[in-house]
């Protein structure tokens, strides 16, 4: 993905705080599919994950298939803020991606584009400790959660020819990718318009919806937004995890749940999975308090108005129903039905591939750890509940490459390759499922795993006859075939004189699909179109 193509990508790119969270999340889903960026060091005050290092190392274990995978150099570096007058670097190593590796650290000054993605409370050392030495030309940008101590900061330390911009990503490390998330930009006096420009386009281009907000009006809104949000999830979780007494039971209560329920229990299952740091720090901003206090209040408010009887909370009710505009209770309406359409639609979707007998692949993992690679299951849905869902697998894989039974016409393939399975029911718990494949990603999912048949046809056709686009016409009417390659014998060289070409169609039919009645079904097509099959 490119953005504006008047700005040259600014690189190297370094990231304070991007041994975790969201700098080093940035980094593998956004910055490291950049044409142009070309090396990203991922900087910390952690120790590096060498053999033999503590827990806390980074990057952790968690992270390395996915920044093995990347096309970017990548390189460590621990930084000791307190040794500033004697360069702040301790430590460093290359982070093993598919590109060649750094083979020794930069300067810090040698950074173009340097994202600080460290705690609030840990801003002002960090930019005075690294932005000094920046040179002119350098762009610098935060992704705090409030901009009250992060801009004043980078303004404050980065030189004159810096430009300085602030961002926010109104979303977490949990989430796949930028498509629909937003991210909120704040410029300064002193932000490139160009880079802004590039950058925007950057975000936009990978899906994210962009939003240019004062830095005043970005810290009153996360107040409302993050701080009250946040308090109301936390305080629903503690009263669920105080109400034991009550005869309160959480693992029972998802069996009997409503999608509102279910839908605040998730989410305050995402503040409790998430970084109680950052949270803490959310909960500490200027007038935090005023907010909290304005929610207990009404919550008393509330609280006295119910007790008096089914008049009086019905009119509580009412009286917040008419302190909204119509618009605005119609949008968030219309964004809570999607919401729980959302939550069910895994559900249908699974429920729907039952009752077809629909060849189904699901990818599975732990949800509180998001970096951890996924496990792939491929087979029927035998049953599906409200908890989980049951999938009968018959796979194998020898070489590098899968073999699969799911109905009748599989089940030969698999015979005539001389093996047998035998069907393993697979129990995943619905909360595991990550992603249910579409039908389009199982074909191209079997197109690159299976072990494939090939078939070869003689056909005998006018000069004039393209074999090669006729492959690409029986590849996309006929499902069995994966494709197809055209083969002219040497020594078929005098059929030219009579305007014939005697060549070879070698076709790859899917390992899961009958060869032979594939081939057959071949032959009839390429006979309606004119061509002659030795043998036919």
């Amino acid at each position: 993905m490119t953005a504006s193509p008047s700005f040259e990508a600014p690189s190297p790119l370094l990231l304070l705080g991007g041994g975790d969270g969201m700098g080093l999340w940035l980094a593998k889903r956004l910055y490291a599919r950049v044409p142009g960026v070309e090396r990203i060091t991922l900087a910390d005050v952690k120790p590096l994950a060498r053999r033999g290092a503590s827990d806390g190392a980074f990057p952790g274990p968690q992270h390395t298939s996915e920044l093995a995978a990347l096309d970017a150099p990548v390189d460590a570096l621990r930084l000791d803020y307190t040794r500033a007058a004697n360069g702040l670097v301790t430590d460093w190593m290359a982070v093993p991606t598919q590109a060649a590796p750094p083979s020794e650290p930069l300067p810090l000054e040698a950074y173009r584009f340097v994202v600080v993605g460290v705690p609030e409370e840990a801003m002002e050392q960090t930019c005075a400790a690294v932005l000094p030495r920046l040179r002119p030309g350098a762009h610098v940008i935060d992704i705090c959660s409030t901009k009250r101590i992060a801009l004043p900061a980078m303004l404050r330390h980065a030189p004159q020819g810096v430009s300085v911009l602030g961002t926010h990503p109104l979303f977490g490390p949990a989430v796949p990718d930028l498509v629909g998330q937003i991210m909120v930009m704040t410029p300064t006096p002193r932000t490139d318009p160009a880079f802004y420009a590039w950058y925007r386009d950057l975000v936009r281009s990978f899906g994210a919806v962009v939003e240019e907000v004062a830095a005043q009006d970005h810290d009153h809104h996360m107040l409302f937004i993050q701080t009250l949000a946040h308090f109301a999830y936390l305080v629903f979780g503690r009263t669920l995890a105080q109400a034991g007494p009550l005869g309160f039971n959480l693992e029972q209560s998802f069996k009997v749940s409503t999608p509102p329920y279910g839908i605040l229990a998730a989410f305050t299952a995402r503040i409790i999975g998430g970084n109680p740091r950052l949270y803490a720090q959310i909960q500490g901003q200027p007038d935090a308090d005023k907010v909290r206090d304005l929610f207990l209040q009404a919550a008393k408010e509330l609280a006295g108005q119910f007790s008096l009887g089914q008049p009086q909370t019905q009119a509580a009710i009412q009286e917040i129903i008419d302190s909204y505009h119509g618009a605005e209770v119609a949008q968030a309406y219309a964004n809570s039905r999607a919401l729980v359409d959302s939550v069910q639609q895994s559900y249908r979707e699974l429920y729907r591939r039952k009752q077809s007998g629909q060849l189904t692949m699901l990818q599975a993992g732990d949800p509180l750890n998001p970096a951890e690679p996924s496990v792939t299951h491929v087979g029927l849905v035998h049953d599906v509940d409200g908890e989980s869902v049951e999938l009968v697998e018959r796979i194998a894989q020898v070489g590098g490459k899968w073999f699969i039974a799911y109905d009748a016409e599989s089940e030969g393939a698999l015979r005539r390759t001389g093996r047998a399975l035998r069907a393993k029911p697979s129990r995943i718990l619905r909360h595991n499922i990550r992603r249910v494949l579409s039908s389009e990603e199982t074909t191209e999912w079997r197109r690159a795993h299976l072990q494939h048949h090939q078939r070869d046809v003689a056909v005998l056709t006018d000069q004039g006859v393209d074999l090669a686009y006729l492959c690409q016409v029986l590849t996309k009417i006929n499902p069995a075939v994966v494709g197809g390659e055209v083969v002219e014998p040497t020594d078929a060289a005098w059929l030219r004189r009579y305007g014939l070409r005697n060549q070879l169609l070698r076709l790859t039919i899917f390992g899961d699909r009958d060869p032979d009645a594939c081939l057959a079904e071949v032959v009839r097509s390429l006979r309606l179109f004119g061509v002659r099959v030795a043998g036919q």
